[in-house]
């Protein structure tokens, strides 16, 4: 008897990085109105750039690391490690035939990762990079007014009283 085969992995649109241009429109930043509207922004921005947020972070983290050239090698090596075995690969991880399941390889580099952060003692310079990160994630998501209909807006139907001269009170 065979085992049906799984079927293949593919990325979906919320895993792949947004190309930058995009996320750094500067025509495409505005001051929110209101709390609700800066919450919103923030969490539409965290689900569409998410990526980009991750990379940009981690390239605060490298920079950081430019005082200590050897843990910037070890990290770099250790990023491309990650971004091989687990973000650019469709099919899984063989080694003498045998396949290695992608919770044993995810595992795997994460505790080599923290291997590395215990070796280098670079916590501290990772906890500031993730603090700026946070603050830039955070600016960007405000300040970035989300490219969606007005129908998954907070406000609804409420912004279309600007466009129809009546006020739109015939919809209430």
């Amino acid at each position: 008897m065979s085992t049906p085969a799984e079927p293949p992995v593919t990325t979906t649109s919320s895993a792949m990085l947004r190309p930058w241009p995009q996320f750094i429109d500067l025509s495409a930043l505005s001051i929110p109105v209101s709390l609700s509207e800066s919450t919103y922004r923030v969490t539409q921005n965290l689900r569409y750039f998410l990526p980009n947020y991750v990379v940009l972070t981690l390239i605060i983290f490298l920079l950081t690391l430019l005082t200590r050239p050897l843990s910037l090698l070890f990290f770099l090596c250790l990023f491309a490690a990650w971004l091989y075995l687990v973000l650019a690969r469709d099919d899984p991880l063989t080694i003498l035939d045998y396949d290695i399941d992608q919770r044993y390889v995810i595992g795997f580099l994460a505790v080599a990762t923290l291997g590395a952060l215990f070796w280098s003692h670079v916590w501290t310079k990772l906890f500031v990079s993730l603090l700026i990160g946070a603050v830039l994630v955070l600016v960007h998501g405000v300040l970035r007014a989300p490219e969606d209909s007005i129908e998954d807006s907070p406000y609804g139907s409420l912004l279309n009283v600007v466009d129809s001269p009546r006020g739109g009170y015939a919809s209430v």
